[in-house]
């Protein structure tokens, strides 16, 4: 309604707005995160990014410790691997030990069977050169072409094998086709590579 037709005479209020330099609307002040906008969201993203790398980081330390845990990772399979070896070495040094000492006065019996006479004696006192302390000799009725080593008993096994091995007989054999504990068969001479040659053979 215009000011010439207001029926009511100014007061103290109508001179106020007079006095006043603004009229009519005016804009509302803008909110604290609009003006912020552009700021707000560079933060955001970085709170983000740095959410994923922790993420990340976290997933690569858990993949570690899964492949230690894990029997069937490459690295576990190398690590059981080894284990094995290490076992089987130390079983090899155990069977590697040395055999008993043999028992050299055990009665053992020189039999000539190589037809060279004096043969028999010759092992004997090759023998008791060598330790052996109960020697006895013997001539076989047919020459033979191997030396071999018997023992009657079992308890005798290990040393008739030492003896064998002394005198270049293969494996020890047990029989008890003659009386004594341990019997060697000689074929040649002490210190000989050759057959013995035919003959008659003695026991001395």
């Amino acid at each position: 309604m215009a000011d010439t037709q207001y029926p009511y005479p100014p007061d103290r209020f109508d001179d106020e707005a007079d006095a006043a330099t603004f009229h009519g609307a005016h804009r509302a002040e803008e909110p604290f995160w609009r003006q912020n906008l552009i700021y707000l969201v560079i933060i955001a993203a970085a709170f983000v990014t740095l959410l994923v790398l922790l993420f990340l980081i976290g997933g690569m330390g858990r993949d570690g410790d899964d492949r230690a845990s894990d029997p069937t990772s490459p690295a576990a399979s190398e690590t059981t691997e080894e284990a094995p070896a290490e076992e089987e070495s130390s079983e090899g040094q155990e069977e590697e030990a040395p055999a008993p000492e043999p028992d050299r006065s055990t009665p053992v019996l020189v039999v000539n069977a190589g037809g060279i006479n004096g043969m028999a004696g010759a092992w004997r006192d090759s023998l008791e050169g060598s330790g052996w302390t109960d020697i006895s000799v013997s001539t076989a009725d047919n020459v033979q072409q191997e030396p071999v080593v018997f023992y009657r008993d079992e308890a005798d096994a290990d040393t008739a094998q030492a003896l064998a091995q002394e005198v270049g007989a293969g494996e020890a054999r047990q029989s008890d086709e003659y009386e004594s504990r341990i019997t060697f068969v000689a074929v040649t001479e002490p210190g000989s590579g050759d057959e013995g040659g035919e003959g008659e053979g003695d026991e001395g």
